[in-house]
């Protein structure tokens, strides 16, 4: 049976079996029947023997290996000093709009409950959203008063103690996803949507906002919100990115981050834990 969501704007058609909890988090994106999907992604699950795709080898990082295909990419995911098989095979075309998944039988991982399908379906949605003008960028986000904020920093600087500060002292205030929301450009506006993959508190609303700016976070015993320079801009936003390991997917990559920048005033806030915070951070959008 085929299930349809829309993820950044995009109807996402799959026939994977994702596990209970990741079928939960999916349901708020359920999209209606479509003949016309933006992304076809098929999951061939237990298959006993997968084979290396035809094509040349261009990159090979953390047990993953990429090639380049006639039609398009394709991944293996193999650990040889676990066993001598491939444990998943990608193969997508060119702009990652038909895909097909084939997975290793889940006892070969010793693991009851097979995560796959739902963690893939979010990676393969990354590059999807490159051939999209989109990305997915780890930060906090929110919306208020129709407006969509995003909050990043390093991990543990403080991003959703900042956003939950807003939903106490800005009633109104609703997080978009806590962890890895989806930006888009529209038409060359920025654009904020929820997504089902948000990190370990599993906040997330099916929301699209436009986004009105971007605010990086920074500690401080004082509040103060100040521009950023714009190609500081860039590489701070390029590294709250997962970047590809595939050049022409890389740049794809880059110069979205750089049409985000140039659409969107950047700042750089530095907070403590107050209501202050919150009232230093709304000038973003003010």
């Amino acid at each position: 049976m085929s299930l349809r969501y829309t993820l950044g704007g995009l109807t996402v058609k799959t026939d994977a079996l994702f596990h209970t909890e990741g079928l939960y988090h999916l349901s708020f994106y359920e999209a209606p029947a479509t003949d016309t999907p933006d992304i076809t992604f098929s999951v061939h699950p237990e298959c006993d023997s997968i084979s290396e795709p035809t094509g040349t080898l261009i990159a090979e990082v953390n047990k993953r290996r990429w090639y380049k295909t006639e039609n398009g990419y394709a991944f293996v995911d193999k650990i040889e000093e676990f066993t001598d098989k491939i444990l998943n095979l990608m193969i997508a075309d060119e702009t990652f709009s038909h895909i097909d998944l084939w997975l290793c039988p889940t006892a070969l991982l010793h693991v009851t409950r097979d995560e796959r399908p739902y963690n893939l379906t979010q990676e393969i949605l990354r590059y999807a959203l490159l051939f999209r003008e989109g990305t997915i960028i780890h930060a906090s986000s929110l919306a208020y008063d129709g407006k969509g904020l995003l909050f990043s920093a390093p991990s543990g600087t403080g991003k959703s103690t900042h956003t939950n500060l807003w939903t106490k002292y800005a009633p109104g205030t609703e997080i978009v996803n806590d962890d890895m929301p989806i930006v888009r450009l529209e038409n060359g506006v920025p654009y904020l949507y929820g997504a089902p993959w948000s990190g370990k508190n599993s906040i997330h609303k099916n929301l699209r906002v436009p986004l009105k700016a971007i605010v990086f976070i920074e500690r401080g015993k004082t509040c103060s919100l100040t521009d950023m320079d714009s190609m500081d801009a860039v590489w701070k936003l390029f590294e709250a990115v997962r970047k590809p390991v595939i050049a022409d997917l890389a740049e794809k990559n880059l110069d979205i981050m750089a049409k985000i920048i140039e659409a969107l005033p950047v700042y750089r806030l530095q907070c403590d834990i107050s209501q202050e915070a919150v009232e230093t951070a709304m000038k973003a959008i003010e």
